[in-house]
C-alpha cells in the first residue's frame, strides 16, 4: 500500500492554530482510495525543517502533500529544498492557496523541488494523480493537475463539484479535534473544545481584495442538512466537542438553506456554542436568520466591514455601502449577538483621511471587537491582477497583515503607526476594553492575550 505523508507547514507568522480541515478532507478521500495516510499538523506542533524531516524518516512516505498558503512560501521552499535533499526518491506534491492562484507559475519557480501541483480541489485529483503515477498518459484528465510535460508545462482547469455530499467526512481520527489550543481563531471563545466546519463551498461576490473565487469556485455549492448535521453529532459525541466555528466563505449566503441548517442544529438541543469566525456578508443578515442563529447557540457573528468609506467600498466591489452597514449592525445588536468587525487598512489609492474615517467608524459601531489587517495584495485577487506589469514585485514570504507589504503613498512606518492607533484608540475603551476582560475563561488565554497584543503592534 503506497503512503502519502500530508503537512501543514509550521508558520511563524500567525499566531492562529486551527485542524487544518482541507488536509482532513483529502486524508479521506485518499484512504477511501486504498492509500495509507499520514497527517502532520507542523504548526500545531511548532516543528520546524529539522522536526519534519525527522518525521519523514520515520515514516518513509511514497508521496508527500504540502499545504501551500502564499506567506509561508519561504518556508516552503527551503522546507522542499531539505526534502529533496535528504529524500530525493519522494515525490513532492502542493495544493492551496498559492498554487491555486499561481497555477502556471509555481512549478516555473520551484524547478524540481516540486513535481506536481493541484490548483483548486483536489479530493478527486489527488487519488487519480497517486493511482496514475507511472502513467502520464492519464495526467491530462486529471482535474487541476499542474504537471511538466516535454519541457513545458501543462495546468489542467480545475473542477468544483457540486456535490459535496460524495466525500467522506474529514479524517478527524487523524486530526484529533480535541487536542487542538481554544484560541484558534483569536483570543476569545464560549466552549471547549472547539473544531472548525464548513457547510458550503463557493463565493460568487467576487471581493476585489479577496481570493476565494480561486480557491474554492464562484458557485455556491452546499452539503445536504443532514450530511452536516450528522457530522456535528458525532463531533459532539466522540471527540466531546462543544463549540462549533463554521467556516464558510459565507453561511448566510443561501437564506433558505442557512434555515434550514440552523432550525436542524436547534432540533440537536446540543450544550454547545456556534461562531462563524471567517465572517458573513452583512447584507444577507435579517430578522429571520438572526433569531434562528441565537436560538441555535451562536454568540458571536463576525462581519467584513472593510472600510468607512464608502469611495473605498466601491474600488473593492463590496458591493454595500456605510448607511447600509449600519442598518444590518444595529439589527445584529437587537438580536443580542456579539460582533467582530473586520477592517482593511493602506488599500490602494486609500488616503490617510479615508483610514481615520474609518477607525473613527469603527467605534461608532456597537463591535465588541475589531481586527484592523493591513492590505496584502495576495495572488489570485482582483486588485493584484489589476496592477500594471512590473509596478508591483510581490515578495510572497512578506506578505503579512500586521506589516506593510504594499508600497503605497502612504509609507510604511506611517501606516503600521495608523494600525496600532486603531487597536488602541478601539481596544482602550473602558467599555470594550472590561466587556472583553470579562469573557477570558482560562489563565492561558491571559498569556495568549499579551502574545497577540505583541504580534498586532510590534
Amino acid at each position: 500500500m503506497k503512503k502519502i505523508l500530508l503537512l501543514n507547514p509550521y508558520t511563524s507568522t500567525s499566531d492562529h492554530i486551527q485542524p487544518p480541515l482541507g488536509l482532513a478532507y483529502l486524508a479521506a478521500s485518499l484512504r477511501k482510495n486504498g492509500f495509507k495516510v499520514v497527517l502532520v499538523d507542523a504548526n500545531k506542533e511548532r516543528a520546524g525543517v529539522k522536526q519534519v524531516l525527522k518525521i519523514i524518516s520515520q515514516n518513509n512516505p511514497d508521496f508527500i502533500g504540502v499545504q501551500f498558503y502564499s506567506q509561508n512560501y519561504d518556508d516552503i521552499k527551503q522546507l522542499l529544498l531539505q526534502v529533496k535533499l535528504n529524500f530525493p526518491q519522494i515525490i513532492t506534491i502542493v495544493g492551496g492557496p498559492h498554487p491555486s492562484a499561481l497555477p502556471g507559475e509555481i512549478l516555473k519557480e520551484f524547478g524540481k523541488l516540486i513535481d506536481f501541483a493541484f490548483c483548486g480541489e483536489a479530493e478527486l485529483g489527488l487519488p487519480k494523480l497517486l493511482k496514475n503515477i507511472a502513467s502520464p498518459k492519464h495526467f491530462k484528465s486529471i482535474a487541476g493537475l499542474i504537471f511538466r510535460k516535454e519541457n513545458k508545462i501543462i495546468v489542467n482547469p480545475p473542477y468544483f463539484s457540486p456535490d459535496l455530499d460524495q466525500f467522506d467526512y474529514p479524517a478527524w481520527d487523524l486530526i484529533k479535534p480535541q487536542n487542538y489550543p481554544p484560541s484558534q481563531h483569536g483570543a476569545f471563545f464560549k466552549n471547549f473544545p472547539i473544531t472548525p466546519i464548513i457547510t458550503t463551498r463557493g463565493c460568487p461576490f467576487g471581493c476585489n481584495f479577496c481570493s476565494a473565487g480561486v480557491n474554492s469556485g464562484t458557485l455556491l455549492r452546499t452539503r445536504s442538512v443532514n450530511n452536516v448535521v450528522t457530522e456535528i453529532k458525532d463531533l459532539y459525541t466522540r471527540y466531546r466537542i462543544r463549540e462549533f466555528h463554521i467556516v464558510d466563505d459565507n453561511f448566510t449566503l443561501a437564506k433558505t438553506y442557512a434555515e434550514k441548517m440552523l432550525s436542524a442544529i436547534i432540533n440537536l438541543k446540543l450544550k454547545a456554542s456556534f461562531a462563524v469566525p471567517n465572517g458573513v456578508r452583512l447584507d444577507t443578515l435579517d430578522d429571520e436568520l438572526l433569531f434562528l442563529m441565537k436560538q441555535a447557540g451562536f454568540y458571536l457573528i463576525s462581519v467584513g466591514i472593510e472600510s468607512g468609506s464608502d469611495r473605498i467600498l466601491k474600488k473593492m466591489n463590496k458591493h454595500i455601502t456605510v448607511d447600509k452597514i449600519k442598518e444590518k449592525l444595529l439589527l445584529i445588536k437587537k438580536h443580542k449577538l456579539d460582533v467582530a468587525g473586520f477592517f482593511i487598512l493602506g488599500y490602494p489609492g486609500e488616503t490617510e483621511e479615508e483610514i481615520n474615517k474609518t477607525i473613527a467608524f469603527s467605534l461608532n459601531l456597537g463591535l465588541l471587537r475589531a481586527n484592523f489587517f493591513l492590505f496584502q495584495p495576495l495572488p489570485g485577487t482582483q486588485v493584484a491582477k489589476k496592477f500594471p506589469k512590473n509596478s508591483l514585485k510581490i515578495d510572497y514570504g512578506k506578505l503579512s497583515f500586521t506589516k506593510p507589504s504594499f508600497s503605497n503613498h502612504i509609507s510604511s512606518t506611517r501606516l503600521k503607526n495608523l494600525q496600532k492607533q486603531a487597536f488602541l484608540r478601539f481596544y482602550l475603551r473602558p467599555k470594550i476594553l472590561i466587556s472583553n476582560l470579562v469573557r477570558v475563561r482560562k489563565p492561558l488565554q491571559v498569556l495568549f492575550l499579551f502574545k497577540r497584543v505583541c504580534h498586532w503592534l510590534f
